[in-house]
């Protein structure tokens, strides 16, 4: 049984008097010990989908279900105690951290909420103990966010999300605000707390490069659905849907000398005031059929494991990008 089950999901967001819909249809699943990336442009729904995942979130329609429990069946209490087995990284470390409070309060805080038979000494030692683990000192412990580096700030977020030992954490784009050197750095201590503590993650990003880093599958979200899931070696590898594509030919190729030819889309996104009620990508794909439009396109098996949500995935290969030498 997989850690955490998301099962149609949608959500509808009301904005001055319009509908807003953000998440159309999702289900993915997440099991023990495993990293899935939600990958996507601004306002495709992965981040909305991240904060549904956590219970921030009520969806309109759908279910959340963690090692079985159906999150909208709990009363606040159990809600709150699930907290400590679910937990978040923001993307901007600096905004998710209060500026009035000591770093080892902030770090503290979960064990104040969560593990209240603890003193307050217990408390400091956890605290130290967390802040050394992320590659922090006990003296970070006495100052304030603003005296930290970006990189620091971000590895505070990770040692008071992971300090209740959770077994699910979202990271909603971590290091999108880190440059390269300190970036890398930060994944490497992610990669090193999933294997020591067998933590799960949910890994909302638009770089590519990091994705196929850290991820074990990646679902591809595009104007609140998932066109395309998988391995990530065989998604970012073998793509099939027209926009994965797309998407991956306006990224910068990480092979030495290597130029990708861009896939351009025709048109714009369209209005997310109105939920789609065909193929998500029908008027800006470049090989779309009458039957595009005809109605949704539901998913197909491509390779094992690696599914698409498109009739012409089999005629899309022609679009792949290609390398080049530079």
């Amino acid at each position: 049984m997989s850690l955490m089950e998301l099962t149609g999901i949608r959500h509808v967001f009301r904005r001055g008097g319009k509908e807003v819909h953000a998440v159309n249809g999702v289900s993915l699943s997440v099991g023990a010990g495993e990293t899935v990336a939600v990958i996507g442009e601004s306002g495709s729904g992965k981040s909305t989908l991240g904060r549904i995942a956590l219970g921030l979130i009520t969806p309109t329609t759908g279910e959340v279900a963690f090692d079985g429990t159906v999150l909208g069946t709990l009363r606040k209490p159990a809600l709150r105690a699930l907290r400590s087995r679910v937990q978040v990284v923001f993307q901007e470390p600096y905004e998710s951290l209060n500026p009035r409070i000591k770093v080892g309060d902030i770090v503290a805080e979960p064990l104040v909420i969560h593990d209240r038979e603890l003193s307050r000494e217990q408390r400091r030692e956890k605290v130290v103990a967390m802040l050394e683990r992320v590659g922090l000192t006990a003296e970070h412990a006495d100052r304030y966010p603003r005296n930290l580096s970006g990189g620091q700030q971000q590895r505070i977020g990770i040692a008071r999300a992971i300090i209740t030992r959770p077994e699910l954490v979202v990271l909603d784009e971590p290091t999108s605000s880190l440059d390269v050197s300190v970036r890398a750095r930060v994944l490497d201590l992610l990669r090193d707390l999933q294997r020591e503590q067998g933590i799960s993650y949910i890994f909302i990003s638009h770089d590519l490069a990091t994705v196929g880093l850290i991820s074990d599958r990646v679902a591809v979200m595009y104007l609140g659905q998932i066109v395309e899931q998988g391995p990530t070696a065989e998604v970012l590898g073998n793509p099939k849907h027209p926009y994965t594509k797309a998407l991956m030919s306006a990224t910068l190729s990480t092979v030495v000398g290597e130029r990708r030819e861009h896939i351009p889309l025709q048109g714009e996104i369209p209005n997310p005031s109105t939920a789609p009620t065909a193929c998500v990508l029908s008027g800006r794909c470049p090989i779309e059929i009458d039957e595009c439009s005809a109605g949704p396109v539901a998913f197909r098996p491509v390779a094992e494991g690696h599914d698409v949500a498109c009739l012409r995935a089999e005629r899309s290969d022609a679009l792949l990008p290609t390398g080049e030498s530079a």
